[in-house]
């Protein structure tokens, strides 16, 4: 009996989704089942931690809860219960990294920052593939481990793309022979484990920086169906002249060049944004060369997937400097399009 047909003797006699059942269970039997993917994400704080090596209680808890999730939570479709069950998939992110820069003294356009930030995420990815491993070796593998690199011991930093190491000469901190090892042995328990989402409202909960995205500004108003908050970038006063603003970069290529870093580590792609400030160039117009300039170095270096192309227009952006309290009540952004499924 294959994987699938597996699964519908599982759910069949599931009342809530009988009437699919049918419909679902010819695709089987032409080995093309229907799937939905459903968003299960978390994120670490980087910004909690002094040293990588503090992160490992963390991300396995993140592992562990998400997959409890998984088996908890009801499904509003079979195609989304098969998906799930049969890989389990998760993605956990990371949260605060402009904080963490900042309080490191490093910045998204100064080299020196890169070998930083190829170090914490080689913790970060290891510690999350272990959990999941260790998930495998307890309660099982997901049913489709045989699908994927994990379950032939392959990991993130088997296949990315070798340019990459120009950036940042490749350097093993983590004991990866014996994960591969025991991935070989037991199986993943959850088929993806890392997803770089925005994670807006939940940053704003947690008074961190989006995601790993450089603050527009200090301090912003953010407005949602939720309401309107204002929020500051963390340890403002102590830290006001480390953080680097979006909008004081000259290009986005520091930023390129730190995805590049993060996607040597992690299993999906991730979805990175441009930001240019037309100041920077003549005639505030930015220069079709330039952008694919940075279209291709970013591919040359394994970035995968580009996502918004951003410029500066003011919006929600406050001059702390020059705030009163007039202005601070009319510099507004509009959160309505943030993704409720990238929220924790």
């Amino acid at each position: 009996m294959s994987n699938n047909n597996a699964f519908f003797e599982l759910v069949k006699d599931d009342e809530e989704i009988n009437d699919e059942y049918v419909y679902f269970e010819e695709l089987v039997e032409n080995e093309d089942p229907a799937s939905i993917s459903l968003c299960t994400l978390s994120a670490i704080n980087w910004g909690n931690f002094k040293e990588p090596h503090e992160m490992a209680k963390a991300c396995s808890l993140a592992v562990r809860g998400l997959d409890a999730l998984l088996s908890y939570q009801n499904y509003p479709v079979l195609a989304a219960r098969m998906a799930t069950e049969g890989r389990r998939p998760i993605g956990i992110g990371i949260i605060n990294f402009a904080y963490w820069l900042a309080k490191n003294d490093l910045t998204y356009t100064d080299p020196k920052s890169l070998p930083e930030v190829d170090r914490w995420a080689q913790y970060w990815s290891y510690y999350l593939i272990k959990a999941s491993a260790d998930l495998a070796r307890e309660v099982g593998a997901c049913p489709k481990s045989n699908e994927t690199k994990y379950g032939d011991g392959i990991l993130p930093i088997d296949t990315y793309k070798p340019e990459v190491d120009e950036l940042v000469a490749p350097k093993e901190y983590v004991d990866w022979a014996s994960l591969r090892k025991q991935l070989r042995e037991t199986g993943i328990r959850n088929s993806t484990l890392m997803a770089i989402m925005p994670a807006e409202t939940s940053a704003q909960i947690a008074n961190a920086t989006n995601g790993v995205e450089p603050p527009r500004s200090y301090v912003s108003i953010k407005q949602s169906k939720d309401g309107v908050l204002k929020q500051v970038v963390p340890e403002f006063r102590r830290l006001k002249n480390k953080y680097e603003l979006l909008w004081d970069q000259k290009s986005p290529e520091g930023y390129l060049k730190i995805m590049a870093v993060l996607q040597k580590y992690i299993d999906q792609a991730i979805s990175v944004n441009t930001s240019y400030n037309p100041k920077f160039y003549e005639d505030d117009k930015i220069p079709m060369s330039e952008m694919l300039k940075h279209l291709v170095m970013y591919y040359k270096y394994g970035g995968k997937t580009l996502y918004y192309f951003n410029t500066m227009d003011g919006a929600g952006e406050i001059d702390v400097d020059k705030m009163n309290k007039e202005h601070a009540v009319e510099q507004v952004v509009h959160d309505d399009a943030d993704c409720d499924s990238c929220k924790l």
